[in-house]
């Protein structure tokens, strides 16, 4: 049996699975999400009760978010709405756990405000599910102070002229604010995580590598030019060949903690995960450069030391990112008597609430600094002012217009090529197989997979 039978059949048979462990159906709308922030969670839906009179029944999903909601759509768990990942979006889709909102009132407000590649992760053959949670984007971010001593006042905007910057770091013997030698300039994120491997993906991206075909036929390993090889070529050299990459980028989960600590120069992170690293409360490196400075928290909180840029490409003229959505979408099981209440928890979560603002957008981003999909907000000057703060708002705005969805993750064998994919590649980054070789073998899975779900 595939996959998709597994889970088209499970999904059918799943009325009397579970049903001794099922809560009582609520009088209230049922929203599950997974644990982040839960006391803020119910603080916004105390706001939206306020402003609706809906009462919500939220319930936070703590551990592997990804099987327990497969154990609690199996068991037709009585729920309305949901956090979904757009990692198993046409997964859940194909398994019939989910429902497009298309008919509903207000539904077709949404989309000409939203950037593509959102738009694009929350729909699915021609329909749209999901309204947007939580978004974002993989940039390349360096510290500006450590270049400057090495004797560059720019960012390398290619792969060649970063290992030059790198090697150049390296013989300079740069050192962090702890008065430590930066030893490996560059550390990248290829630790096997169900997340994991967005470096992966933007460092194509921002080359512009195309890995499948409109058919998600696999292209790789004769991709244009072999970009994609090149890349890995790239990598591989700069953990073995010039040192400049830590080996440790196969493993270590603190990349924020190394660039705050300045142990390292160049990384790639989440664009929301810039204000952290140019936090004095959280990074070593900011606070350092404000208190040589005599600047008291009071003045300033911030310190743009480390700097975001364009991520580097194979020619100079390529530019691209890896976006990524995290949505609400309204359960395939929603009871009908509760659906209209679902949707309007919906819509002010992941758009407008009863007001027309983009109410929870702000509201994350205000507290939280998680990115958004509208395009309006980008231009409001709260938000541009927050933001200024510790990045680059017309950077911001540009690469949210190149970021590109994971191609195959419109695929419902998606989560199978994850597991996949990740040891191919940590194995060609170790050396134990040429680029060339490890492409051939991903490729070749992939059309295994695609037969296995037709």
């Amino acid at each position: 049996m595939t996959r998709r039978d597994f889970l088209q059949r499970s999904a059918l048979a799943g009325l009397g699975v579970m049903t001794g462990c099922m809560r009582r159906p609520s009088s209230e709308v049922i929203f599950k999400g997974w644990p982040y922030e839960p006391d803020l969670v119910r603080e916004n839906i105390e706001y939206f009760e306020h402003q609706t009179n809906i009462k919500v029944d939220y319930q936070a999903v703590s551990g592997n978010y990804h099987d327990k909601m497969v154990a609690l759509f199996v068991g037709k768990t009585p729920m309305d709405c949901c956090y979904v990942r757009d990692d198993d979006f046409v997964e859940w889709i194909e398994a019939g756990w989910i429902r497009p909102y298309e008919g509903l009132p207000g539904a077709e407000q949404y989309g000409d405000d939203m950037f593509d590649y959102n738009l694009e992760a929350m729909s699915y053959e021609g329909n749209r599910y999901g309204l947007p949670y939580y978004v974002d984007f993989t940039i390349w971010v360096y510290n500006a102070q450590m270049l400057e001593s090495a004797g560059f006042e720019q960012p390398a905007r290619t792969l060649d002229e970063l290992t030059e910057q790198a090697i150049k770091i390296k013989e300079r013997r740069v050192r962090n604010p702890d008065g430590d030698v930066v030893e490996y300039p560059i550390m990248l994120g290829f630790r096997q995580v169900v997340t994991g491997f967005t470096d992966w993906w933007a460092l194509n991206y921002a080359s512009e590598v195309d890995l499948f075909d409109d058919d998600l036929n696999p292209i790789f390993p004769d991709d244009e030019d072999r970009r994609a090889e090149q890349i890995l070529q790239w990598i591989t050299d700069g953990i073995h060949k010039h040192g400049i990459i830590d080996v440790n980028s196969l493993t270590s989960p603190l990349i924020l903690n190394n660039v705050s600590a300045g142990r390292q120069t160049f990384a790639l992170i989440n664009k929301h995960d810039l204000e952290r690293v140019n936090s004095r409360e959280d990074s070593a490196v900011a606070e350092a450069y404000l208190r040589a400075r005599g600047i008291p928290e009071t003045q300033s909180h911030y310190a743009k030391v480390i700097k975001m840029a364009p991520v580097p490409s194979l020619e100079p003229d390529q530019q691209g990112t890896l976006g990524w959505t995290r949505m609400y979408c309204l359960t395939a099981h929603c009871r009908e008597e509760y659906l209209l209440d679902a949707w309007k928890l919906v819509q002010f979560l992941g758009g407008k609430d009863a007001s027309g603002d983009y109410y929870t957008a702000r509201h994350w981003f205000r507290l939280r600094g998680l990115g958004f999909a509208f395009k309006s907000l980008l231009d409001d000057p709260e938000i541009i002012a927050q933001t200024e703060q510790w990045g680059d708002s017309k950077l911001i705005k540009k690469l949210s217009h190149v970021a590109r969805i994971r191609e195959n993750i419109r695929a419902p064998w998606f989560p199978d090529f994850n597991l996949y994919y990740q040891p191919e590649i940590q194995k060609i980054l170790l050396r134990q197989q040429s680029p060339r070789d490890g492409l051939a073998r991903i490729a070749k899975r992939c059309r295994e997979l695609k037969r296995e779900w037709t």
